[in-house]
């Protein structure tokens, strides 16, 4: 089994640099890989002993769902996933959810709402009935900051001093890590691009650097307020075989290749879209 201390490659494709975190992928090719899932082996793993099971809420397309269960299921642990807005007959028919299950995790449809911070208190409320431990929104990487600084920032100390570190921003937790990573190995990046693909995280990621005694300049670029950009509808890209995550890099790369960046360009790929 791959180990989450590993280090994932650079390669050169479509004549940019790509660091490879979608290679991580403990559990076999086409299964769920990337940054995210080793944040969650290294949060779980701290924290097995003290709870009985683990539960999570997130949307239908989200990689969060089979990614917490699959960690559980490796590490011995129950999972339980809150969904909402939705039924469980229309899930289980969905890829994210479908893949959940596989990994042996139970599925509730807990709210009529799928808006995260009712899901997330119905979360926290079973959690303290039945000793779960919460799967949080960014695999609660602000109250595990050793996650952030010691792990996650690790997988920059192979990038190359570049022009143009493109990186998509979803929570902002893996771009913040990046970018302290660049501090920790003293890289020379002469921009760094976050391509927003939810809400502006903006202040978040400033006030988390700043809590680690860490400034610096970054390019926020708004698709998600765009018009016509919806999260859930994906794009179909593929560089030299390599298929991006439809709801994430393949829009960071289709934005890349319509802003024509001057110098050597290096896009972070977090992780690939799950099959099996």
């Amino acid at each position: 089994m791959m180990n989450p201390e590993d280090i994932t490659p650079v390669e050169e494709h479509g004549g940019i640099l790509m660091k490879r975190d979608d290679l991580f992928a403990p559990f076999g090719e086409g299964t769920v890989n990337g940054g995210k899932l080793r944040q969650c082996f290294y949060l779980v793993e701290k924290i097995k002993d003290d709870y009985k099971g683990l539960i999570s809420c997130c949307s239908i397309y989200s990689p969060q769902a089979p990614i917490t269960a699959s960690v559980g299921r490796h590490f011995g642990m129950p999972v339980t996933i809150f969904y909402g807005g939705t039924t469980k007959e229309r899930a289980i028919q969905m890829r994210m959810p479908n893949i959940t299950m596989r990994y042996g995790a139970k599925l509730e449809i807990a709210s009529k709402s799928g808006i995260h911070s009712i899901l997330y208190m119905k979360a926290k409320k079973y959690a303290s009935e039945n000793d779960y431990f919460v799967v949080d929104y960014g695999f609660n990487i602000m109250e595990h900051p050793d996650i952030l600084i010691d792990k996650v920032a690790n997988q920059v100390v192979n990038i190359p001093d570049v022009d143009n570190l493109v990186i998509t921003c979803g929570s902002g937790i893996t771009a913040t890590s990046i970018m302290l990573g660049i501090k920790k190995y003293k890289k020379k990046i002469g921009n760094i691009w976050l391509i927003a693909t939810a809400p502006d995280r903006t202040k978040f990621i400033n006030n988390t650097l700043k809590a680690y005694d860490t400034e610096m300049p970054f390019n926020m670029v708004d698709l998600f307020h765009k018009k016509g950009f919806v999260y859930e509808r994906g794009v179909d890209v593929s560089v030299d075989g390599i298929k991006l995550h439809p709801n994430y890099e393949a829009k960071t790369y289709s934005w890349l290749k319509n802003n024509k960046l001057k110098g050597s360009t290096l896009l972070w790929v977090v992780g690939a879209k799950p099959m099996r």
